[in-house]
């Protein structure tokens, strides 16, 4: 009787867990930011959880008891009905449990993103008074079950998508992390390199928050952060429609970067409360084939790199050095200079010089306000300059020779809940000729809003 009593209970148990499970996620998707009635939620889960493992360590005694007596009464007897069915609802609520602690283990989110822009070097925008546009829509999954982890972000843009990062990881202990998969290269600041929404010189030539496919070990040790990673490859394919900026196969030149090294070590200095610096060096290199000539050259670069944190202050400035020694194919055949390296990121190709040397220099200050709905306002400055080691030129082809590309973002973030909009202005000199504006030696200037929701 009482393990009827108990599997009907358990059977009542099972259906309440799942109802709360279900009311947990509809919970989520209709008030994202209702953090209380979200946790009230999970603890009534989690007392459901332990009323359910007591009523199975109790089954599990009653069918242990009642086994022990009919094999003691008669060898051959019959199997007891009601042990077999405690038996199989024992197995699906173990069943049930695991699933319920890994929905808990799993995280969805993701961002809808809108932008609107002002260009003062085209006609059609002064005539306008700009353009607005859809920007970006993201889904992300993440999460982790015992030492195992995962992280998954997909990207839609207007007419091309791509997976900006994707990888599986182990622990196998506290301070170490294995990561396969299409993970971000240690090279340089991290995690971005820089603090506002448009980017620096060197994240659009790929030496800063670059995604590969490979193989990654990070060690973490008191003060010690250090990375150690083999690509395989630079990206998932040969073409261009990818996050960070990358040698392109698929092109007129046809360089792609192949079986590379990457490795970073850095020490932060601790100055208390808040307040810290780390220093940080990283190199990176190795194969550069060439798609067109069928021949293998290589590259490297290296940088050094200073992130310092200082209550609601941050600073990080960031010196890159690098060469490119590809086998190219006739400046004839490709109409690309062999001065140059056309590399390739969201959908287009562009140009960098093949040596030479990056500087970065970024500045942020966050303000926490009570505004209403606004909670945070977030002020920023990126500068980043490209010394090129010889004649450079963007445009036509990489031929001829123009000033210094120079490139500054200042800024805002303004954050209420999950919404959020960067204001920016992007001044440019010889700016890669990146989205469109021109290679002329004059200044140039983008005034731009990303807004959106973060879910």
């Amino acid at each position: 009787m009482t393990t009827q009593t108990d599997s009907r209970r358990l059977k009542a148990l099972t259906l309440s867990l799942s109802i709360s499970a279900a009311m947990t996620a509809t919970a989520v998707q209709a008030a994202p930011n209702d953090q209380q009635t979200i946790e009230a939620l999970r603890a009534q889960l989690q007392q459901m959880q332990q009323r359910l493992d007591r009523l199975e360590q109790q089954q599990a005694t009653s069918a242990s008891s009642s086994h022990q007596e009919m094999t003691g009464n008669s060898a051959a007897a019959t199997p007891d009905p009601q042990a077999s069915q405690a038996s199989s609802h024992q197995s699906l609520a173990q069943e049930n449990s695991s699933a319920i602690k890994q929905m808990q283990q799993t995280e969805f989110s993701g961002q809808l993103q809108f932008n609107g822009s002002f260009n003062d070097w085209s006609e059609q925008s002064k005539d306008t008074t700009g353009d607005m546009d859809f920007g970006k829509f993201v889904l992300a999954v993440n999460g982790e079950v015992d030492d195992l982890e995962y992280d998954f972000e997909y990207r839609f843009y207007d007419g091309y998508q791509f997976l900006k990062s994707g990888w599986l990881g182990f622990n196998p202990n506290d301070n170490d992390t294995i990561r396969v998969g299409l993970v971000q290269t240690p090279f340089g600041n991290m995690e971005y390199g820089y603090q506002g929404w448009y980017g620096t010189l060197p994240y659009l030539a790929g030496f800063n928050d670059n995604q590969n496919a490979g193989v990654k070990w990070d060690h973490h040790q008191g003060p010690w952060d250090t990375s150690l990673a083999f690509f395989k490859s630079d990206n998932l394919g040969s073409g261009n429609e990818h996050y960070g900026a990358n040698a392109i196969g698929d092109s007129p030149q046809g360089n792609s970067e192949e079986n590379q090294l990457a490795a970073r070590a850095g020490y932060t200095f601790d100055h208390g409360d808040d307040y810290s610096t780390q220093l940080n060096v990283s190199a990176k290199g190795g194969q550069l084939y060439n798609e067109q000539t069928n021949r293998s050259g290589d590259n490297w670069s290296a940088a050094i790199g200073i992130d310092g944190s200082y209550g609601n202050w941050r600073t990080m400035f960031q010196a890159t050095t690098y060469e490119y020694n590809p086998k190219n194919p006739s400046e004839a055949q490709s109409g690309i200079s062999d001065s140059v390296i056309q590399i390739g990121a969201f959908g287009f190709n562009y140009l960098i010089p093949k040596r030479g040397q990056m500087y970065t220099a970024s500045a942020s200050y966050s303000m926490d306000v009570d505004w209403g709905p606004v909670e945070n306002l977030f002020f920023f400055n990126d500068f980043s300059y490209i010394d090129p080691a010889g004649d450079f030129s963007s445009i036509n082809g990489g031929f001829g020779d123009q000033d210094d590309p120079m490139l500054n973002d200042l800024g805002v973030l303004v954050t209420a809940g999950p919404y959020f909009a960067w204001f920016d202005i992007i001044t440019n000199k010889n700016g890669l000729n990146y989205f469109g504006s021109p290679v002329d030696n004059g200044w140039h200037t983008s005034i731009q809003t990303n807004f959106g929701i973060n879910f």
